[in-house]
Order: structure tokens, then C-alpha cells, then sequence
């Protein structure tokens, strides 16, 4: 399979996360910057402090479900190693440009605990789907509340639907992705051997821990979208728990696409489309959308770099990840 030259990647990467910046520009323009300010420093330190405290809830709940994924494959790890795993691939997510995390988590396991790189793959691919399913159910569900009675935005919302109902279908019928992926690679021998071993264990153990998952996964996010209404308490534009879901969910959405860096331009957008909806300014919604930045990607940065540093730094460096990476490819 032929590869684009380095300096072409380097190019489309640029290009694509041009567009984030674009965003933020549109959504700046116009700002009271003096609003602005005056209302994020109303957002006290104990505000951040606890906003840390359920960014580590969230994580362990995350890495719990990443454990018992990793059990039903046949992965022997401890939730202990899985949070140490989970915290250190999401320090890496923020330190690269090319969110290395997902890649960091394949390579950990295949290190670790010497297995395939179809089985580590299957593992880290079902966690992330589990995240779009709760996280499209989540944005749905809001939307519905949010836009049913202005009746703007009925097709966002068709599109949100249908990233759920493909999210859950991917969970329970796998083969709807993987045959059509295993017609496209087919030709190419190495990648269809591999891809069908990722096909044949996700078959195999898709129904293992799926209410568990399921738990855990919506657990995870409500207390992931409460930070924002936490930090909205106690200014005089408090918001509703739903916009708090629609905000988080949709913009963690659009996090998935290749045009933001750090979901700056579509965590904007998102927040102050959303809470516009209730009559909330454009500075308050930029306001909790910043402290909201700080706690989740400097907490990710604080609190996974004491992790990797601490237990990974001297096994795990991120340009062998990135040699492995390649490999892959």
C-alpha cells in the first residue's frame, strides 16, 4: 500500500487543524473581553480542585471498564495497571500531535503483557467504541430537549441518532464493519490476516461484560458533564445538568474529527450554540468552556505525567511508540 510522504502528512495535518482555529475565530469575534474575564475569575480554586477530584473519578471508572475489556480478550491486567495505562496514554494524548494515547495503549499491552497486536488492538478499539456509544446516546438525548421546541438543527440531530444506532450495532454485530473492511484490505494479505484476528476475537467476546460497560461507560460521562454546571454555580447564569450533557457530549464528539488541536474552535462553538439555546451570553459559555480546558487537558497533562514519569518513562518511550505505530501501518 503506498504512503504519503512525510511532508505531505505534515501538510494535511496542518491544514485540517486549520479549521479548529478558523472556528475559534468566528466564535471570538464580537467577545466583551472584559465580561470575558471578570466572569472566569469567578470560577474559585475550589471549583478546579474538585473538578480534578471528578476527572479522577471518571478516570478509574474508564480504566475499570478498559480492565474488564482487557479480561474478556483473554489480558490479564490489574485495574491498577490499567489506570496506570489509561492515565499515561491520555499524557501522551495531550503531549503529541498525533494523539499518540489510543496507539500508547496497544503498544503498553503488547509490552507488558507479550501479546498479539490484533488482540491489544481489539481491546483498545471496543473501549473507544464504548465512548462514542454513551457519548452520541448522551448528545441525542439533550438535543432533544434542547432543540424540540426552537426546531432548529433537526438533521444534527438525525446524524447524532445515527452514530448511536451505528455505535451499538458495531458493538453487537460486528461483522456489519468488518466484512466490508476485510473486502477493502483483501489485497493486501499482512493487514487482512491481522484484521480478521481483531474480527474473530471482538465476535467472540462482544457480550462479555456489556452491562458493565454500559454502567460504567454513562457513569463516567455524567460526572464528566457535570464539572461545567459545577463551575456555572454561584454566577449569575447557572446552567441546566442537560446543557452541561449536551455541551460535553457533542464537543467530545467533534474531538474525534482531525480538525481541532485540543478541541479548540468545536469545544467553543459547541458550548456556546448549546447554552445559547437557554439564553445564556457568549462570554459566560466561553468562560466554563475555558475552566472546563484547564481541569479535563491540564489535569490530563498534571496528573498523567506524574503517572508515566513515575511508572512507564524508563520502559516505554513515545518514539518507540511511534516506531511501532509505523510498523503497523
Amino acid at each position: 500500500m503506498s504512503k504519503l510522504k512525510p511532508g505531505t502528512r505534515r501538510w494535511i495535518f496542518t491544514l485540517l487543524h486549520i479549521v479548529g482555529f478558523v472556528l475559534l475565530w468566528f466564535v471570538l469575534r464580537g467577545l466583551e473581553w472584559d465580561t470575558f474575564f471578570v466572569l472566569l475569575k469567578t470560577i474559585t480554586l475550589w471549583k478546579y480542585l474538585v473538578g480534578l477530584l471528578v476527572l479522577c473519578f471518571v478516570y478509574a471508572l474508564k480504566s475499570l471498564r478498559w480492565h474488564l475489556l482487557n479480561r474478556s480478550f483473554g489480558i490479564e491486567t490489574t485495574w491498577r495497571m490499567a489506570l496506570v495505562f489509561y492515565l499515561s496514554a491520555g499524557f501522551l494524548s495531550v503531549i503529541t500531535p498525533g494523539r499518540l494515547g489510543e496507539f500508547a495503549k496497544i503498544y503498553f499491552l503488547k509490552r507488558k503483557y507479550m501479546i498479539s497486536i490484533p488482540t491489544a488492538t481489539s481491546s483498545v478499539f471496543l473501549d473507544r467504541i464504548w465512548d462514542v456509544l454513551v457519548l452520541s446516546f448522551a448528545a441525542g438525548f439533550s438535543a432533544v430537549f434542547l432543540l424540540v421546541d426552537s426546531g432548529v438543527n433537526a438533521f444534527s440531530l438525525v446524524l447524532i441518532g445515527l452514530l448511536f444506532l451505528v455505535s451499538l450495532m458495531v458493538i453487537l454485530v460486528p461483522t456489519l464493519l468488518f466484512t466490508p473492511l476485510l473486502f477493502l484490505v483483501k489485497r493486501f494479505s499482512r493487514v487482512h490476516e491481522k484484521l480478521q484476528e481483531v474480527f474473530r476475537l471482538w465476535n467472540k467476546s462482544r457480550f462479555r461484560n456489556f452491562v458493565t460497560s454500559l454502567t460504567l461507560s454513562s457513569l463516567a460521562f455524567l460526572m464528566l458533564a457535570a464539572i461545567p454546571v459545577l463551575f456555572s454555580h454561584g454566577t449569575a447564569y447557572p446552567i441546566l445538568f442537560k446543557s452541561g450533557i449536551g455541551s460535553v457530549s457533542i464537543s467530545n464528539i467533534l474531538s474525534f474529527l482531525p480538525v481541532t488541536i485540543a478541541g479548540f474552535g468545536t469545544r467553543e462553538l459547541v458550548f456556546t450554540e448549546v447554552w445559547k439555546l437557554d439564553g445564556h451570553p457568549k462570554e459566560i459559555a466561553l468562560s466554563i468552556s475555558t475552566a472546563y480546558f484547564l481541569v479535563t487537558y491540564v489535569g490530563s497533562l498534571v496528573i498523567g505525567g506524574v503517572v508515566y514519569l513515575l511508572n512507564l518513562n524508563h520502559l516505554y518511550r513515545p518514539g518507540e511508540i511511534r516506531k511501532m505505530t509505523g510498523e503497523k501501518s
